[in-house]
C-alpha cells in the first residue's frame, strides 16, 4: 500500500508541476503592408512620393512580449510615446505625416526643371522565433535627394516570455572567444591580410582593431552579426554580415 501511496503521489506531485508550468503560447502573427505612392503633379514621374511600411500585427502569444514588441517599435522608430495598442494606425498616421513633409519640401522647390522624389521604407518582420526567443528585423530605406538612398538593417532579440529586450552576454558568456571567432571569419570574408593594419585595407574600426558591434541577431542557431553602410567602411562596400554558429561558442 504504502508503494502504492507514493506512485499516485508522485503522479499528484508532476500534475501539479505541469499545471503550475503551462506550455508558453505559441506565437501567431500576421504582416501588415502599405504601399503608398503619389504624385503632386498628374503625369509627372519626376516628382513623387512612396512610403512602403510592413510591421508584424500578433494575434496570439505571451502578452508581454506583445506589449514589449508594439512599445518598442512605436518609441523607437515612429518616437510614439503613449502604449501602443495599433501598430496600424501608427504605421497610417507616419504615412500622412511624411507625405505633409514632402508637400511643403515640394512647394519650396516647385520649379520645373527640379525633380522632387522620396522614398521611405520601413519593414519589421519577425526573422526567427521559437518557446524562448523572437528576433525583429528591421530594414529601412529612405531617399530625399542626393546620389544615392540610406539603408540599414537592424535585429533586436527579445525573450518569448517576458518580452526583455536581450543583448549577446545574454547568449554568449565567453566573448574573448566570439571576438576572435568574428574577427577570423571577417578577416577571411573580406580577404584581409592580417599582418597589416585593418584601417590601411580600407576599413574605419576604431583604435585600428576589428571589433564587433550590438547589432545582433538570433536565427535558429546562429548569431548574425550586421554592419551597415558608412559603419565600418564606404557606402559602395555595401553591408557586412557575420553568421557565427552557436556550436562554435561552447
Amino acid at each position: 500500500m504504502k508503494l502504492k501511496f507514493n506512485s499516485v503521489f508522485s503522479i499528484a506531485i508532476l500534475v501539479l508541476v505541469v499545471a503550475c508550468n503551462p506550455k508558453p503560447k505559441e506565437l501567431k502573427f500576421s504582416d501588415f503592408k502599405i504601399y503608398n505612392i503619389k504624385y503632386p503633379i498628374e503625369g509627372d514621374s519626376t516628382r513623387s512620393f512612396t512610403y512602403e511600411a510592413c510591421v508584424p500585427v500578433f494575434e496570439d502569444g505571451s502578452q508581454q512580449l506583445i506589449d514589449s514588441i508594439n512599445a518598442f517599435i512605436g518609441q523607437t522608430f515612429f518616437e510614439h510615446k503613449n502604449n501602443i495598442t495599433d501598430l496600424k494606425k501608427l504605421v497610417k498616421a507616419e504615412s500622412d505625416s511624411f507625405y505633409q513633409d514632402y508637400l511643403r519640401d515640394f512647394s519650396d522647390f516647385n520649379e520645373v526643371d527640379f525633380p522632387l522624389t522620396y522614398n521611405y521604407i520601413y519593414k519589421f518582420t519577425v526573422a526567427f522565433h521559437n518557446t524562448k526567443h523572437v528576433t525583429l528585423k528591421n530594414e529601412n530605406y529612405a531617399y530625399t535627394g542626393g546620389v544615392h538612398g540610406n539603408y540599414s538593417t537592424l535585429y533586436y532579440v527579445f525573450n518569448a516570455e517576458s518580452g526583455k529586450l536581450l543583448s549577446v552576454n545574454d547568449f554568449v558568456s565567453d566573448t574573448l572567444k566570439l571576438q576572435e571567432i568574428a574577427k577570423q571569419q571577417f578577416y577571411k570574408l573580406k580577404n584581409i591580410d592580417a599582418n597589416k593594419p585593418i584601417n590601411d585595407q580600407g576599413y574605419w574600426f576604431e583604435k585600428n582593431e576589428f571589433n564587433l558591434n550590438s547589432n545582433f541577431g538570433l536565427l535558429n542557431d546562429t548569431l548574425i552579426f550586421t554592419y551597415n553602410p558608412y559603419e565600418i567602411t564606404n557606402y559602395a562596400e555595401g553591408q557586412t554580415e557575420l553568421k557565427i554558429p552557436m556550436k562554435l561558442l561552447k
